[in-house]
């Protein structure tokens, strides 16, 4: 009998992999139209005689009411030279980088068919973490100098649980990240199971985008968190059943469980050795046993209600 159910695992196991390799050669004859302006280089090699030339080729970058005055300031800046030269020694060739991203595009297209490539354009922006990717459905903005490696000199004044996602391996993540924020509409659903299934939903989404990516990238864990979170996954879910979180409506656990900080707030000792935002991992797995269970699309998943998907997804975390 025992031999029969390894046999059977392994048969799932080469079958589940055979459709997975189909559907990426499926994802990969996708037809998309992207486009790349590697602005930061144009910009900070650029005299002031090339400035009509860069307007003319780079008109989206140049909004009505800038001075040249103030573009020019910016290009002999100290500051934004030497991160332009740190840039250069990350992002010598670009190109490597152009076909990961080129490949996520494939990947969104195909599971949503009227998303249009925008045209991804590289800048330098001064180190902020609010401008790590800008995204307006044309335009998509990178700033390079977010990118140069977790223990870079210029990410001083970030907190390391911030810096930990400063890398290049986690740029074609940010950049999903920002445009399924930008088209996947905020749930109307306040109770923490509702805002823990939509950012599981919205995780869900990098699994299918990024299905080579690994989850502590995703989810911007290190791996010592991510090992934490998969080894709790039973208390955790537990707790928050014990305490009668699931069906409750209030800001304070969205602090404590689901907003970016250093760790997820249980009010207990081992709390500095979870992740911040462990309902997102516990939201993940949710919709990942659900989406194991039921044959849907992912926009039926979408738009799927909270407590309906709980209900169908069969989720027992197991106890370690």
């Amino acid at each position: 009998m025992k031999k029969w159910c390894v046999l059977s695992l392994l048969f799932f196991m080469v079958l589940s992999c055979s459709q997975a390799h189909k559907k990426e050669e499926e994802i990969n004859k996708v037809k998309i139209n992207s486009a790349f302006a590697l602005f930061h280089g144009a910009l900070f090699t650029a005299s002031a005689q090339d400035l009509p030339t860069l307007k003319t080729d780079y008109p989206y970058m140049f909004p009505e009411g800038m001075s040249d005055e103030l573009v020019l300031e910016r290009m002999k800046d100290s500051t934004q030279q030497f991160l332009y030269k740190e840039v250069c020694k990350v992002y010598k060739d670009f190109e490597p980088k152009q076909k990961e991203i080129e490949y996520l595009f494939k990947h969104i297209k195909y599971y949503f068919n009227d998303f249009k490539a925008p045209i991804v354009v590289t800048d330098i922006t001064g180190v902020s973490y609010q401008n790590q990717v800008l995204y307006a459905e044309d335009l998509l903005l990178i700033s390079l100098d977010m990118f140069l490696g977790k223990q870079h000199e210029v990410y001083g004044r970030y907190a390391k649980y911030l810096s930990e996602n400063f890398t290049p391996e986690h740029m074609t993540t940010a950049i999903a990240k920002k445009i399924i924020d930008t088209q996947y509409p905020e749930t109307r659903d306040r109770t923490f199971l509702g805002q823990m299934i939509f950012e599981g939903k919205k995780a869900y989404l990098l699994d299918l985008f990024l299905p080579e990516v690994g989850d502590e990238i995703k989810l911007g864990y290190s791996p010592k968190k991510l090992a934490w979170a998969q080894a709790n996954e039973f208390e955790v879910w537990a707790y928050f059943i014990k305490n009668e979180m699931l069906y409750a409506n209030t800001n304070q656990l969205r602090q404590r469980f689901l907003d970016i900080a250093p760790f997820s707030k249980f009010y207990t000792p081992m709390d500095r050795d979870s992740p911040g935002a462990i309902g997102k991992y516990t939201g993940l797995q949710l919709v990942r046993a659900y989406m194991k269970n039921n044959q849907v699309d992912v926009k039926t998943l979408l738009g799927l209600e909270a407590q309906s998907l709980l209900n169908a997804s069969g989720y027992k975390p197991r106890k370690h």
